[in-house]
């Protein structure tokens, strides 16, 4: 991505929200800001993500929806969030700039070393819960929280699109890494053989499409005890193009 390009796009759009709130809204003023925001919406998206802030209409209707303060306080036709939505683009602008003079820095947690890293401290961030992971959704929840705090933007499975003709959807999305995170579980009935098959038929859907994910990191948690040598089980994912890194974790207890 061009920072620079995007953070003089970004400008230009603070510019036209300045103008907004110093009163000179007209139709040509809220084109520009729709067209302006089109151009710009994956990068908002990027650095804030989606949410759900809800705009009363008028008349008594459900509230309209929209994914960010930005488009709820200058798309929707009404100025409560206006404030928020300045604010939110003000951050973005921030962070775009840092990124822009610092096209050489990567912080080491927002690298691909750092999220090997962070995932390899599970069973540390494990060692006080009661009960430990028992499923594959408790592994996912401790992984959002470990990986939530690095990211401002983490996808999950219900969040992230569908990846090839049988709609594959992986369990974790780092937008600004192009990485997609699959997690899984081992118990006592899995078969290690048929699950090291699941994972390699998942690859191929998951980076088809490069300009979105190109980049797969496996992380498996071994509750049964079954990856007693996982070394081979380790290479043989590892061997195939696009996956970064393969994590088995023994089973805590």
């Amino acid at each position: 991505m061009d920072y620079d390009k995007k953070l003089k796009s970004l400008e230009e759009f603070r510019e036209l929200l300045d103008q907004c709130n110093e009163g000179g809204n007209n139709s040509e003023l809220q084109r520009q800001i729709a067209t302006k925001y089109g151009e710009l919406e994956d990068i908002i998206e990027q650095f804030v993500g989606r949410s759900e802030i809800q705009v009363p209409k008028r008349g008594g209707a459900p509230p309209a929806i929209y994914p960010n303060f930005i488009e709820a306080g200058y798309l929707s036709g009404r100025t409560m969030h206006q404030y928020d939505g300045y604010n939110q683009l003000l951050k973005i602008i921030g962070k775009v700039k840092r990124i822009s003079e610092n096209p050489n820095i990567i912080r080491d947690e927002q690298s691909l070393s750092g999220v090997v890293r962070v995932l390899n401290r599970f069973r540390e961030c494990c060692q006080y819960l009661t009960p430990t992971p028992t499923k594959e959704a408790d592994v996912q929840d401790i992984i959002w929280i470990m990986l939530r705090s690095h990211f401002d933007r983490l996808d999950r499975e219900d969040t992230l699109p569908k990846f090839g003709v049988k709609g594959y959807r992986p369990d974790f999305g780092i937008p600004e890494l192009y990485t997609l995170i699959e997690v899984k579980f081992v118990g006592e009935k899995s078969d290690v053989g048929s699950l090291q098959e699941e994972i390699i038929a998942d690859i191929t859907p998951y980076l088809s499409n490069p300009s979105s994910y190109s980049s797969l990191i496996i992380f498996v948690y071994d509750k049964a005890h079954k990856l007693r040598d996982p070394h081979k089980f380790i290479d043989d994912i590892k061997s195939i193009d696009g996956v970064v890194d393969v994590i088995v974790v023994p089973g805590i207890g």
